[in-house]
């Protein structure tokens, strides 16, 4: 198995990548659509793989003008860890509303989000893994990155084309907000490339 990477040589120089940015963009617009799943107003989980993860690193280096190796370099070991390793999904739960009061009224209301995030694949209740829990504090953030890891047979499950797509859901279980997505077939299909990448 191998494990999918990103490089400085990975980068495009900031002067090429702003003249075909517009395009891009649109294409990775495109490119997450099937991988981001609404879970509830203003809470969305989007599926990160290696191309997703490339496109965040650029565009920080686009928003933030940085052209010095040494930085740019700071920005790949940062988020390189949002890459899925093998047997593993990988993604961002961001919980964003416009108005800032009701913001925090939510990510008061969600602390402890980090301990009710599910897959669920075929019969596998398959728990998330988040980077940071925030069990110290009063609320919660408003970007969490978390992984997925899977067994055997949920990784089978989904990448041997003959699964009930109906049958694999992302469950939210927190006592504050309880919600259930099934996930289409286009986005399941989308995290089984992601695994046969690692084969």
């Amino acid at each position: 198995m191998t494990t999918a990477t990103i490089s400085r040589t990975d980068i495009v120089a900031l002067s090429t990548y702003r003249q075909g940015r517009d395009e891009y963009i649109k294409k990775m617009i495109d490119y997450k659509r099937p991988r981001r799943i609404k879970l509830s107003d203003g809470i969305t989980l989007l599926f990160e793989n290696r191309n997703t993860v490339l496109f965040q690193i650029q565009e920080l280096i686009n928003s933030e003008d940085l052209e010095d190796p040494k930085e740019v370099q700071e920005y790949i070991d940062i988020y390189s860890p949002m890459i899925p390793a093998p047997q593993e999904l990988s993604g961002t739960l961001f919980i964003e509303v416009d108005d800032q009061d009701r913001l925090q009224k939510m990510l008061t209301a969600l602390k402890g989000i980090e301990h009710h995030l599910y897959l669920i694949v075929g019969d596998e209740k398959l728990q998330a893994v988040f980077e940071e829990e925030h069990d110290d504090r009063e609320f919660t953030t408003s970007v969490h990155y978390l992984k997925f890891p899977l067994t055997d047979t949920a990784a089978a499950y989904l990448t041997n084309g003959s699964f009930e797509h109906e049958q694999v859901r992302v469950l939210l279980d927190h006592p504050a907000l309880v919600s259930e997505v099934p996930l289409s077939a286009d986005t399941v299909a989308a995290l089984a490339k992601d695994l046969e990448t690692h084969k």
